[in-house]
């Protein structure tokens, strides 16, 4: 059902192109001149037409590829195999009426045609006349005119910070400058210094040619404005973080979190966040810190490494390093910024970089006990206490925790530690209290049972010797 309306709007279009272009020419009074053009070479419909005085080159191609498709579109429909070119038809049917360049023949020049007229032979460039609206490149016709489209020969590649890149098709005396004019010049962000041509020093070999495009761009008949070949490749490449929009993102307890645009080497965390509106009062500024993106900082080959290896085959203190960098984050600054924002010092102060990430945490005012406790969850937290406060607060130990293995997490790192009397809890800390194992008298028996045997064989066998 899709291609039988595809179907019907190609017919329509069509039919209606071609009355357009034919009404034009049949509805004409006697007394208005008609010319006879002549057309030849790489088009799919060479042929003569009648058109009128004011018909350009183009004009004449586009009459003929009209009538090329509505002839094609009529031996479908009789051989009664419309459906079997559907796709392909309706791809050449978008590229006619969309591209004023398209020729059905994708072999046909469009910048080296010749116009035959009496002795002379004029050039005719279309994409010098559809991209650069210069008239004299697609000149109307007159009355006995030959139009010749030779298939296309030459081209070259251009590549990079151009507003129009893509492959060109050469004409005779080209210069880098004809081709940048074609692309409609460089990007603001192009390097011109240095624009590199590569090109066929022979069938096998390339050689790279070095071309200031500036010296070009100001003086057309600079050496450095050489003549184009076939097959030549150009590269304009960026200026590296050209214009780059730099800028840092702030979340949590400020008052207007988001982007904020920095200069790179200058603004400091402390402009940052007097621009952000720091909410000290709510804000836990000891476990605030900045993140760095750029993660090459923090490249610890050794971490890298042990990340290859099973922790079976680790020894314990490189199991203990890499279980630690395990729960660090990534290029985190360590920034003391309680001090910062109290004393504007600026020791404590330092220059971001672009996407630095600034992470202002809530003060949470609370303890989380988990585990075999009576009753875990959180507890509101109270200057200066240990563990043991919080673990009474939360009606004390069940019969299967396993006391000598608590562990206090910090809330800012994430790590854990042996707890102490001296040790003293902070905002946003997890009391771990963890489960005795079932089998732990077994295990335990199990073990000083294999230590006493192999102690007993080792006296046996000395007694054996000394015998």
């Amino acid at each position: 059902m899709f291609r039988k309306y595809i179907r019907i709007i190609i017919i329509a279009s069509l039919g209606l192109i071609s009355w357009n272009l034919t009404a034009q020419i049949s509805d004409f009074s006697t007394d208005i001149m008609l010319y006879s053009v002549s057309l030849a070479g790489a088009v799919d419909n060479p042929g003569v037409f009648l058109v009128p005085a004011s018909t350009r080159v183009s004009e004449v191609l586009k009459l003929s590829e009209t009538k090329y498709f509505t002839a094609q579109l009529e031996l479908k429909k009789a051989d009664k195999i419309l459906e079997e070119d559907t796709d392909l038809f309706t791809r050449k049917y978008k590229d006619f009426i969309y591209d004023p360049l398209a020729i059905t023949n994708l072999n046909g020049s469009k910048r080296n045609i010749i116009l035959k007229r009496k002795n002379l032979e004029i050039q005719v460039d279309l994409q010098k006349f559809f991209v650069l609206g210069m008239d004299k490149y697609n000149p109307y016709i007159m009355d006995g005119d030959v139009i010749f489209v030779p298939s296309q020969k030459s081209e070259i590649n251009l590549i990079g910070a151009v507003n129009k890149a893509g492959i060109y098709e050469l004409v005779v005396n080209d210069r880098i400058s004809d081709i940048i004019e074609l692309a409609l010049g460089c990007q603001e962000n192009a390097y011109l210094p240095e624009v590199e041509l590569v090109r066929f020093a022979n069938s096998n070999t390339t050689e790279k040619i070095i071309i200031n495009l500036e010296n070009v761009l100001s003086n057309l008949e600079s050496q450095d404005n050489i003549l184009l070949q076939s097959g030549d490749r150009i590269y304009v490449r960026s200026i590296p973080e050209f214009h780059e929009n730099k800028f840092v993102n702030v979340a949590g307890e400020v008052d207007f979190p988001g982007l904020y645009p920095i200069v790179e080497g200058k603004t400091t965390l402390l402009q940052i966040l007097e621009q952000c509106g720091l909410n000290a009062e709510n804000a836990n500024l000891d476990k605030a810190f900045v993140q760095r993106v750029d993660l090459d900082i923090d490249f610890d080959p050794e971490f890298e490494r042990l990340k290859l290896i099973s922790t079976q085959n680790m020894t314990y203190t490189e199991f203990s390093y890499f279980k630690q960098k395990s729960r660090e984050l990534r290029a985190k600054f360590s920034i003391d910024m309680e001090k910062l924002w109290e004393t504007k010092d600026k020791k404590y102060n330092i220059i971001l970089k672009n996407q630095d990430f600034i992470y202002i945490p809530q003060k949470s005012n609370t303890v989380f006990v988990s585990g075999q406790v009576e009753n875990p969850g959180y507890l509101a937290i109270e200057a200066g206490q240990n563990y043991k406060y919080y673990i009474e607060k939360a009606g004390g130990f069940v019969k299967t925790a396993r006391k000598n293995k608590i562990r206090i997490i910090r809330s800012d790192s994430g790590v854990w530690l042996k707890p102490s009397d001296e040790l003293i809890i902070e905002d946003g800390d997890v009391i771990f209290v963890p489960e005795k194992s079932d089998y732990e008298f077994f295990q335990i028996t199990k073990d000083i049972l294999t230590i006493l045997t192999q102690f007993a064989t080792i006296i046996l066998t000395i007694r054996t010797l000394t015998l």
